[in-house]
């Protein structure tokens, strides 16, 4: 299976233009199984609702969930999970954070992929103006996941780098997908500015394959797309 990990920039590219179009060719042409959207917003413009991530579900065929993190006058922002197979239940887990610091959140859905084998796909993105949020936010997402009976895999923007202390809390259970990799994922970025993941939670069920970083967009958003290759057996 191919899980996909984008943080789509609140549904507007670097001109400050919808790219909801744009989004959508990404997906079809990389024809993901699962994908991890971050800063999707639901707006009410006009008097009407423009939900960015069931726009993209219609467009897809894809089932959906959606993570409220944070509301204002215009609507929410949050967090979307797109899947190819529907979600028995879905959780949103509220992560810790410092006084004064944007609400953030850890999503999951419980997908059944057949008779043996059940997973977790879980969505985060973590606060970037703070160090100390993110490294405690990131340790927090670790402590929730980590027992999982089931195989978790994880889509995230860390806004941090592989030698940042938000990183080290999953160094010890967790396959990351590129790791190694100096490939940055944030486009205004150099070489290392590695600050999207994809992680699988040890268990020997679960294989990552291979990882990329979809660069053939570059105006899309301030991040690149990402996305790995899962086998389980």
């Amino acid at each position: 299976m191919k899980l996909m990990s984008f943080n789509i920039r609140h549904g507007l590219n670097n001109q400050e233009e919808s790219n909801l179009r744009d989004i959508l060719r990404i997906i079809k042409e990389n024809d993901p199984d699962l994908v991890a959207l971050q800063a999707v917003d639901s707006l009410v413009d006009k008097g009407k609702v423009q939900f960015q991530l069931r726009q993209i579900a219609a467009q897809t065929g894809m089932y959906y969930s959606y993570a409220v993190a944070d509301t204002n006058d215009n609507g929410t922002q949050g967090l979307g999970i797109l899947s190819n197979w529907p979600m028995e239940k879905t959780q949103v887990i509220h992560l810790p954070k410092t006084p004064g610091a944007d609400p953030k959140v850890l999503q999951c859905g419980l997908i059944k992929l057949s008779r043996s084998v059940t997973f977790r796909f879980c969505n985060s993105r973590l606060e970037y103006a703070s160090v100390m949020d993110r490294a405690l936010q990131a340790a927090y997402i670790n402590q929730m996941l980590v027992n999982s009976v089931q195989p978790v895999l994880l889509g995230m923007d860390m806004g941090a780098r592989p030698n940042e202390q938000p990183y080290f809390s999953f160094r010890r259970n967790w396959q990351d997908a590129a790791r190694g990799s100096q490939m940055q994922t944030w486009n205004e970025g150099l070489p290392g500015d590695r600050l999207d993941y994809i992680f699988a939670l040890l268990n020997n069920k679960v294989r990552i394959k291979n990882y990329k970083v979809i660069r053939n967009y570059p105006d899309v958003s301030d991040h690149y797309p990402i996305q790995a290759t899962i086998e389980f057996w």
